[in-house]
């Protein structure tokens, strides 16, 4: 049978395990800009949200063209992507680290 200090070191293990997965069901990327000289208030401008199961959404700003169509600003895309794909590695990484440590 398990000592009381066994049970107690499992429990907070357990509870560790669980903030984890709990941290990374959803990850949240934000990018944001400032404008120099103007404010030193980041303004939002670009969010994903992904979850676990591989639910996502991302809200990108937009400006209509000549045409009256919505476009993207392709710099600020490219730098929310680098941004998203670095959290998704990252997450990555720290779930693998959880398994490794819990099936060595």
């Amino acid at each position: 049978m398990a000592t009381p200090e066994i049970k107690e070191a499992l429990k907070n293990v357990a509870d560790e395990v669980a903030k984890y997965v709990k941290d990374a069901a959803t990850l949240t990327v934000e990018t944001q800009t400032v404008e120099v000289g103007k404010t030193d208030k980041p303004a939002l401008a670009a969010r994903s949200v992904i979850k676990l199961d591989g639910d996502n959404t991302t809200t990108l700003p937009t400006i209509k063209n000549e045409a009256g169509k919505a476009e993207v600003d392709p710099v600020i895309y490219e730098i929310h992507m680098q941004n998203v794909q670095a959290a998704i590695d990252y997450r990555s990484k720290i779930i693998q680290s959880v398994i490794e440590v819990l099936l060595p």
